[in-house]
């Protein structure tokens, strides 16, 4: 980011992003070349929310970058970009890492994260092999109330990471003599002939 000649830095703020490695918050470096100022990030080994979430989105990736989001931070949030393409996640650990733009006169208002988290849900491609109940109780919660809590939705993802994962069926497959496959679950057992009792 440049610094503009009207921007007014939130110099506390800023110097917690450059001292500190800050759970869920990427580190800023604060650079000036001649007359130009810069806080630059590193997000090297991540990529955007927009990207991670492209394709089919588990449980897992879910999850994890909401609960970045949702960390408890010492700095004004209204500082937090809000903005799927500079919210970052590692594709490894599915963790989250968030931009904070300490510039005082930037926007400056409270993000709606209810209406944000909601957009999330309800454009991401769910993955068909899991069971989807932790979207229907992330979309109810969103839904129950006209005023986002969010220490309840915190607690609800918590809740959610804490509960086991629904259980996959998964089917047996055997090999018979002739090397052809079959579903040893699915078989019909050997049908066994009685002699008549008299």
């Amino acid at each position: 980011y440049e610094i503009k000649e009207g921007d007014s830095i939130d110099t506390l703020s800023l110097g917690m992003l450059t001292n500190n490695s800050i759970p869920g918050l990427t580190r800023a470096l604060f650079t000036q070349m001649d007359e130009k100022r810069y806080i630059k990030y590193n997000v090297s080994s991540k990529v955007s929310m927009q990207q991670f979430f492209g394709g089919v989105v588990n449980r897992k990736r879910l999850l994890g970058v909401f609960n970045g989001i949702t960390e408890d931070y010492m700095i004004d949030t209204s500082s937090i970009v809000l903005d799927p393409e500079y919210i970052f996640a590692d594709v490894t650990t599915c963790a989250a890492a968030l931009i904070c733009l300490p510039i005082a006169n930037a926007e400056g208002t409270e993000p709606d994260l209810g209406a944000f988290f909601k957009s999330v849900v309800v454009n991401a491609q769910t993955d068909p092999t899991e069971d989807s109940d932790h979207v229907a109780k992330i979309l109810n919660f969103l839904n129950s109330s006209s005023v986002f809590s969010l220490p309840g939705f915190k607690k609800l993802l918590d809740d959610l990471r804490n509960e086991p994962s629904a259980p996959t069926v998964t089917v047996e497959v055997k090999k018979i003599p002739n090397g052809q496959p079959s579903v040893g679950a699915l078989a019909a057992p050997p049908v066994q002939k009685t002699a008549p009792v008299h």
